[in-house]
């Protein structure tokens, strides 16, 4: 046997590290995954509502709303949504707890976005 072939019959042995991604999330990373769009869903919601009710009052009171106006709305119920696949897909390489800081850091920023909408 050959040097050449003994590191040839040793380098085939050896498997190859698994790639990382969303078929090697694993049931922790989906759990986290999950939990955390509970909490996105929680802005969301609060973006939907206020979409309703800001269109409602305005046909209340007989006003039209301007571009910039339904900017911010709109923008304030999709941001959790931009945000949250933002971080699972920046997460899908990650290990869990790594994964569950990236989903906590993109939630402070969904909550300082909706409240800075809010204060507008």
């Amino acid at each position: 046997m050959s040097a050449a072939s003994a590191s040839a019959s040793t380098s085939a042995s050896v498997p190859a590290p698994a790639k990382r991604g969303f078929r090697t999330f694993g049931a922790a990373g989906w759990t986290v995954a999950v939990i955390f769009a509970f909490l996105y869903a929680y802005h969301l919601w609060g973006g939907i509502a206020n979409l309703v009710g800001v269109v409602s009052l305005l046909n209340q009171v007989g006003a039209e709303a301007d571009g910039g106006l339904w900017a911010l709305i709109i923008g304030y119920a999709i941001v959790p949504i931009v945000v949250y696949a933002a971080a699972l897909l920046v997460g899908r390489t990650l290990r869990t707890w790594e994964r569950a800081v990236v989903f906590a850091v993109g939630f402070c920023v969904v909550s300082v976005i909706s409240l800075s909408l809010l204060a507008i």
